[in-house]
């Protein structure tokens, strides 16, 4: 029956919305209670595409024994912005040379642990900012080339172009292969289908993935101390508590070692 209903669903074209927080959205009310997941929500890829932050969650029974779907048609979820490696850097022109100025440019601290902290926070500003400047909105990128490109071609039909407009053009297609390529490969690192080949899939195809994703990875309630928290500053606020208590917190140190002292009973100078 399973195979069959997904067989239907392939060819309607049309994908299931995860459900977030909860496994099962009926129950016969009973002491053992028979849970089973019967409500569902159908959407198509064109659909998804145009709703890519909507959010599916459950709400409580009441007095029913279904559990309504409530569905968030633009779900904002402010994430506070982290340094991630992209693969493709390491192709780039000016990654290596960026790395070893930046790896260069902190000098040695008062400990090897430090050091090391200093030289990859470094190198972690220096290539973000490296990106932003050389690389940037890739798909801004594609759209300016494509305007660029029909704006000509429609010159081309009144007119023949100039020397340098044809260079340019053919300039622009060029650019429009490779940042076509490097925007599906920015996707496909994104979406974490890696075992599938980029030639397997396209661009659009690991977008959807990556939104999925994160709609899957969004906490929307936790519960801390009895308590249900919502939204995205109270929950953020229960986890800093909840760990906080579980590690609790760094005393100040009465003493320390000193790493520069020389053992008791050493010579001045090797042999």
């Amino acid at each position: 029956m399973m195979s069959r209903f997904r067989t239907k669903l392939n060819s309607l074209e049309l994908k299931e919305l995860y459900l977030n927080g909860r496994r099962y959205t009926w129950s016969n009310e009973r002491q053992h209670a028979t849970l089973e997941k019967i409500d569902h929500v159908f959407v198509s890829n064109e659909w998804d595409e145009a709703f890519p932050s909507c959010f599916l969650s459950a709400l409580g029974t009441a007095i029913w024994d279904h559990c309504p779907l409530m569905l968030d048609m633009n779900m904002e979820i402010h994430i506070r912005k982290r340094f991630k490696f992209e693969s493709f850097w390491v192709k780039a022109e000016g990654f290596m040379e960026t790395v070893q100025a930046a790896w260069t440019s902190e000098p040695v601290a008062s400990n090897v642990y430090l050091t090391l902290h200093n030289k990859l926070k470094a190198t972690a500003v220096s290539l973000q900012k490296w990106s932003d400047r050389w690389i940037g909105n890739v798909e801004l990128q594609i759209r300016i080339a494509l305007e660029v490109i029909h704006r000509l071609d429609v010159a081309m039909d009144s007119r023949p172009l100039s020397a340098a407009e044809v260079e340019l053009r053919k300039c622009l297609k060029r650019k429009v292969l490779g940042l076509c390529s490097l925007e599906r490969t920015i996707a496909r690192q994104r979406s974490r289908m890696l075992q599938l080949p980029e030639g397997d899939g396209n661009t659009r195809l690991f977008h959807q993935q990556a939104s999925h994703r994160q709609r899957k990875n969004t906490i929307r309630v936790v519960r801390h101390n009895g308590n249900l928290f919502t939204g995205q500053e109270e929950v953020a606020d229960a986890v800093d508590d909840y760990f906080g208590q579980a590690f609790g917190f760094c005393a100040a140190r009465t003493h320390a070692l000193n790493h520069t002292a020389k053992p008791r009973g050493s010579s001045a100078a090797a042999t």
